[in-house]
């Protein structure tokens, strides 16, 4: 516990302070989103034993910490079209050393983390004077359900949710890191919009508790997914960085999940309105 909060402590005020200068910078946000793919990409790749293939870590490697710059300039899809290149022929100039499966783990893996995390620059380009929110609500929201979840499984927990994947997972911490984060984020919409937004835009908070209600379920079930991948290669965790907590892919595995449907959300039920 005290390494957990040891790490928020240490972690917490550089997302904040990526959230109060992106507003002057909007580059921050892309470069903070490519440091976190760069090295959850690498932790995966280490995870399945390809991080010291450089024929296939290094083009993986690139094109994560490449491809959330390139995506707001326009350049997403050649760098799409160039790795998809590459990796493929890796497979044919050194196939006496990589095997089909190695490339495919580290292909697929690599771009489902990294085009999934990039939709937060998506969100960022569709709404750029509402970035800093977006950013944090975005990363935010499933921690919020992760630790709703955290504090009602360990104090009210007496069912598994799913025992074979991650044991310690409990239905009563589910429902409550549900309605956690419901009242969690409708708060912290509030107080941003208190703080920077006040006299410009209100937030309809029927749209951020829906979006908060479908996004922490989303949010365990990418947690799950994750920790299943974890158990099919034998691993406690993807990585150390961060104690109390493993790795970077290990405290954003939830936000490959939740940043799409927030994408596709925004898109369609706009959480700002303009006064």
């Amino acid at each position: 516990m005290a390494k957990r909060f040891l790490a928020a402590a240490i972690f917490v005020p550089l997302i904040f302070a990526v959230v109060f200068f992106g507003v002057y910078a909007p580059v921050l946000f892309d470069i903070a989103v490519a440091i976190i793919c760069a090295v959850s990409v690498g932790e995966f790749a280490n995870a399945v034993k390809s991080l010291r293939i450089f024929q296939l870590s290094i083009p993986s490697l690139l094109f994560a910490a490449s491809y959330p710059i390139l995506l707001t300039y326009g350049y997403a899809m050649p760098a799409c079209f160039v790795y998809s290149g590459i990796m493929l022929s890796m497979l044919v100039f050194f196939h006496r050393k990589i095997t089909y499966k190695e490339l495919a783990y580290t292909y697929s893996m690599t771009t489902i983390i990294t085009i999934a995390l990039s939709t937060i620059v998506m969100i960022k380009n569709m709404y750029p004077d509402y970035a800093a929110f977006y950013f944090l609500i975005t990363l935010g929201l499933p921690w919020m359900a992760d630790i709703g979840a955290f504090f009602a499984g360990t104090f009210l927990g007496r069912h598994k949710l799913c025992p074979e994947i991650s044991p310690k997972k409990t239905v009563e911490g589910a429902v409550g890191g549900v309605i956690f984060c419901i009242g969690a984020t409708c708060l912290v919409a509030w107080l941003i919009f208190l703080i920077g937004y006040r006299d410009t835009a209100r937030v309809d908070y029927l749209h951020i508790g829906s979006m908060a209600f479908i996004g922490s379920f989303l949010s365990i079930v990418g947690d799950l997914s994750f920790s299943m991948i974890k158990r099919n290669f034998g691993i406690k965790d993807y990585g150390s960085v961060l104690p109390g907590h493993g790795g970077f892919l290990d405290r954003f595995d939830s936000v490959i999940f939740v940043a799409p449907f927030m994408f596709v959300f925004v898109t369609y039920f706009p959480s700002i309105v303009k006064v």
